[in-house]
């Protein structure tokens, strides 16, 4: 077990080296599969897509919050009001998300095609939402808040 640490240890200290960004790229890639997954599992089983979108919305909240806070945005503590945060910037997301996909949906778009052009183009924005609000220290701007 102790060789196990070791080597986890060692492996977040690599993957730290890489820019936030990249980081962000890389989990974010994760976390969004993971939320078309859910959704495309739940379309399959013939929910409704905006349900569908709701509940994979709440389904891949926790582990995107715990991924993000641990392997992009490195934060210790504030687990109740980073979540909070964080689910307050995906709020904005969900509803940016919600909207393109009734339209693509009343354009007569594949339920499937249409979340995932979705999904594309809300990506900036929970990024944005979670660099500046979720994973920003409490009461003080992020040090590279410029960039």
């Amino acid at each position: 077990m102790q060789q196990l640490i070791k080597w986890y240890g060692i492996l977040f200290q690599f993957w730290m080296r890489f820019p936030e960004k990249i980081r962000y790229i890389l989990v974010g890639g994760y976390n969004t599969l993971v939320s078309y997954a859910l959704y495309t599992m739940f379309v399959f089983l013939k929910v409704n897509p905006q349900a569908a979108l709701f509940w994979a919305f709440v389904v891949s909240s926790v582990n995107g919050y715990l991924t993000q806070k641990f392997y992009v945005f490195n934060t210790r503590g504030n687990y109740v009001n980073e979540y909070i945060r964080c689910l307050m910037g995906w709020g904005v997301s969900y509803v940016l998300n919600a909207g393109l996909l009734a339209v693509f949906l009343w354009l007569d778009m594949n339920p499937y095609l249409s979340q995932a052009i979705a999904l594309i183009l809300v990506t900036v924005n929970s990024y944005l939402m979670l660099k500046y609000i979720a994973f920003r220290p409490m009461g003080r701007k992020r040090q590279d808040a410029a960039y």
